[in-house]
């Protein structure tokens, strides 16, 4: 059976393109190295360190992004469509599957290397010099979060009560919006939580240098199933989503 991990990265990955970071509150900045272990990125060095300096740029407007597992997940709210100045509202949540999950984040901007031409030749030198492994994995981009709340069942029944206030009225409630105080009333159940988690890295993308079968190497995206495909006849092919739950 799939471990809420899985089950809960699988989907992100599937509907968002990027890799969800576990766990959630865990920090990963553009230019970070190291190896994915049970589906989590560990850190073994940063470009920085290693002597590399790294450019990195805003790419797009920041976005509010709401994603509920497509299954076992059902979401109440008190608040109504007219409420008192003062908005309260009291939202309940409840899983029916293991690794169903509900992500909300707000002002969600990518940051990733601006200059990446330059970038893969600092990599290969290092990779030259023994200074880099093979197996590292380079993080290229994250997407931050002014605040976010991921929540991740690891039962197949649990739930949680969510109190929510404001000084504003909340006809319906986001649960990364930076104007409501949230608060944590009552659990049943294991969960995995982060909530209204503020300057989160909740997802990222990796690429990894690809040796050549006639010399050269190249940093490749890690990205899923169609870049896989694409690759198929290299020497070293992308690691998809697979090679992440696998790790």
């Amino acid at each position: 059976m799939a471990s809420p991990v899985r089950l809960y990265q699988k989907e992100m990955h599937d509907n968002m393109g990027f890799y969800a970071t576990w766990l959630p509150g865990d920090r990963i900045e553009v230019g970070d190295a190291g190896v994915l272990e049970a589906g989590r990125f560990r850190k073994m060095a940063t470009l920085r360190e290693l002597g590399v300096d790294v450019a990195v740029e805003e790419a797009g407007a920041p976005q509010n992004v709401q994603y509920t597992a497509t299954k076992g997940v059902r979401v109440e709210s008190s608040a109504g469509a007219a409420v008192a100045t003062v908005g309260k509202a009291e939202v309940s949540i409840e899983f029916a599957a293991s690794g169903a999950f509900v992500f909300h984040a707000t002002g969600l901007q990518q940051w990733s290397i601006r200059d990446r031409v330059a970038l893969e030749e600092r990599v290969r030198s290092l990779a030259e010099s023994g200074q880099w492994r093979d197996e590292w994995l380079l993080v290229e981009a994250v997407h931050a979060a002014t605040r976010a709340t991921v929540i991740v069942s690891e039962d197949s029944a649990a739930g949680l009560v969510i109190d929510a206030s404001a000084d504003v009225p909340i006809p319906g409630v986001s649960l990364a919006d930076p104007r409501v105080s949230l608060s944590v009333k009552s659990t049943h159940g294991r969960l995995v939580q982060v909530i209204g988690g503020e300057g989160l890295h909740p997802l990222y993308s990796c690429v990894r240098l690809r040796r050549h079968l006639f010399g050269g190497s190249s940093l490749d995206p890690v990205r899923g199933a169609e870049a896989v495909e694409r690759h198929a006849a290299a020497a070293f092919v992308r690691p998809g989503i697979a090679e992440l739950l696998d790790s």
